[in-house]
């Protein structure tokens, strides 16, 4: 019996490589434990959420992926590389590890610089890393606004012209425009209006069918992650309390810290109640 050749798509999930891996991850400040012995993987096209409160340690795990925030103890793999301990790290290194990790933060406004245009914004990104003529780089900015749901007139505009969510759009295109394997979304919804969030939740699931991107979506939010997420990591007081599928943990939480969370995801016909008036 002659063995028939492998689809494309069945070929690409069993070579799925892990483009992310941390081990025994460990952040102090002074005597305060921010993180506290966290591991987990991410494979390729993957999008893994990591939640929490305020303080539970999981935007200092994002920094730790971007090496804004060295771990005291712990390893942190990136597309096959041990990220090592050093303080400074060479410019051609910074390019390279840009390349392999981007991040998205929760306010575009101040994540922008006010007095650049759009264009020069993601211009400025592909320069970095791109040796492009200024025409092809111009060509590629307005590809890269029209792959988040924005015209070529948003090219020649500021972040004050624009919505909150345009403005996350264009943060979005910039971090896309280098062509990361890893996109870390830290809160990228938590400013926006419900709406609006529903409408960026879209454009993610779809950027990341499109370029088989994998996400790290820092969250607080359990309705959120439902939208965005194949698997959930549950931390609090800087410890991983509960992972899994996102599905079985919102649907069968083993931790009660995991079921307060849940209990505060509104439910079908809830409205907000009005704070009572001062008399």
């Amino acid at each position: 019996m002659v063995n028939q050749p492998l689809e494309k798509e069945q070929v690409k999930e069993r070579v799925k490589e892990n483009v992310l891996e941390a081990v025994g991850l460990r952040k102090t400040y002074g005597e305060a434990v921010a993180v506290d012995d966290v591991s987990f993987t991410l494979a390729a096209g993957e999008s893994l959420a990591v939640v929490g409160e305020s303080g539970s340690g999981k935007t200092t795990v994002a920094r730790m992926l971007l090496g804004l925030e060295k771990p005291d103890a712990g390893t942190l793999t990136v597309c096959g590389r041990e990220r090592p301990a050093a303080r400074r790290v060479a410019s051609r290194e910074r390019r390279r590890r840009a390349r392999e990790i981007q991040i998205v933060f929760q306010d575009p406004y101040a994540s922008l610089d006010r007095l650049q245009k759009v264009g020069d914004v993601i211009e400025t990104a592909l320069a970095l890393h791109f040796p492009l003529p200024a025409e092809e780089r111009r060509t590629r900015a307005a590809e890269l606004l029209e792959s988040v749901g924005l015209a070529e007139r948003h090219l020649t505009m500021r972040p004050a012209q624009l919505s909150g969510g345009q403005r996350q759009r264009v943060a979005i295109a910039r971090a896309l425009a280098v062509e990361p394997r890893v996109l870390v979304l830290d809160e990228a919804v938590a400013a926006l209006d419900v709406s609006i969030q529903a409408q960026i939740l879209n454009l993610l699931a779809d950027i990341r069918e499109q370029r088989d991107i994998a996400y790290v979506f820092i969250s607080h939010d359990l309705a959120v992650v439902h939208q965005i997420s194949d698997r959930a990591l549950v931390m609090c007081g800087g410890k991983v309390v509960e992972q899994g599928s996102t599905a079985q943990i919102l649907a069968d939480p083993q931790e009660s810290y995991t079921r307060q969370l849940r209990a505060a995801v509104p439910g079908p016909g809830w409205t907000p109640s009005r704070r009572p008036q001062p008399a």
